[in-house]
């Protein structure tokens, strides 16, 4: 699969040269025959840097973005060029399109991949990497990688073929995170009354959140039990390792919210413990 898509990409660079080139000569033959019209039938002399006035006084013009420029130029100065030409003879894209958060191992294998290429296809596409950086969240080794003078077609396929299957996992992920927050949302509306008095709690933390008090900040977490109802209360010494979305269990004195029936506050937290 690796080097059908490096045989593609080599292909299609190739094309696109082509297809550029074409554009170039188009672009430069009709511009020339403009300037013919503006100076009595003469054409700008050629080299291979460019055209420039072929005697003194020769009218110029040309555009940069929207606005129009016009002047006369001495025998053998250059011409500028205008936006179009410039469009043309850089590429698809003056800036560098930025693949995120690739993992180290695979842009060193892309690059060596795209190193095989032959050298007009570097000479007209270029990608480099930069400083790689660790992720704390995931622990991996990820780089950013850059991709210039290239066609869009070509660099989402060079995304798609860097990311393509972290992309899909990563919405798989979120597709089944928000499954599971809809199914314990739905569980919470559909389910018990937050009860009182001494309990036993047994469900899933949703958050953890410092809370500032009179004895200093407090962490505080919210747990949805099992049966539907949530509680909010300071988090126990014995659930130091608890995390976002563990399973814990412990017993408590829940007073039940006066405004929400299926929310309590718990205190006085005993026998708890992570199960899952």
């Amino acid at each position: 699969m690796s080097k059908q898509f490096f045989n593609w990409l080599e292909l299609r660079i190739s094309e696109y040269e082509k297809a550029r080139q074409r554009g170039l000569k188009a672009y430069k033959t009709r511009w020339k025959k403009v300037l013919a019209e503006a100076n009595d039938g003469v054409e700008p002399n050629e080299s291979v840097k460019g055209l420039h006035a072929p005697f003194d006084g020769y009218v110029h013009s040309w555009m940069k973005g929207d606005r129009e420029y016009e002047a006369t130029y001495l025998r053998g100065q250059f011409l500028p060029w205008s936006s179009e030409h410039e469009s043309l003879s850089e590429g698809g894209f003056t800036d560098d399109t930025r693949i995120r958060d690739v993992p180290v191992e695979r842009a060193e294998k892309f690059l060596a991949g795209f190193a095989e290429l032959s050298d007009e296809a570097r000479a007209t596409v270029a990608v480099y990497t930069g400083r790689p950086y660790h992720c704390d969240k995931t622990g991996d080794h990820l780089v950013y990688v850059y991709v210039s003078k290239c066609p869009a077609d070509l660099c989402s396929a060079i995304d798609d073929y860097l990311m393509g299957d972290l992309y899909k996992l990563q919405r798989l992920a979120e597709e089944k995170s928000q499954a599971e927050r809809d199914a314990r949302d739905a569980a919470h509306q559909n389910g018990e009354d937050a009860p009182e008095g001494r309990v036993e709690i047994t469900g899933t933390v949703l958050c953890f959140k410092w809370q500032g008090s009179d004895y200093g900040d407090v962490l505080k977490m919210l747990v949805q039990d099992d049966r539907g109802f949530r509680v909010w209360g300071s988090v126990p010494k014995s659930l130091d390792d608890a995390e976002r979305d563990s399973r814990i269990t412990f017993t408590a004195s829940v007073t039940q919210s006066d405004s929400d029936a299926k929310f309590g506050f718990f205190k006085r937290p005993t026998k708890a413990s992570v199960v899952g």
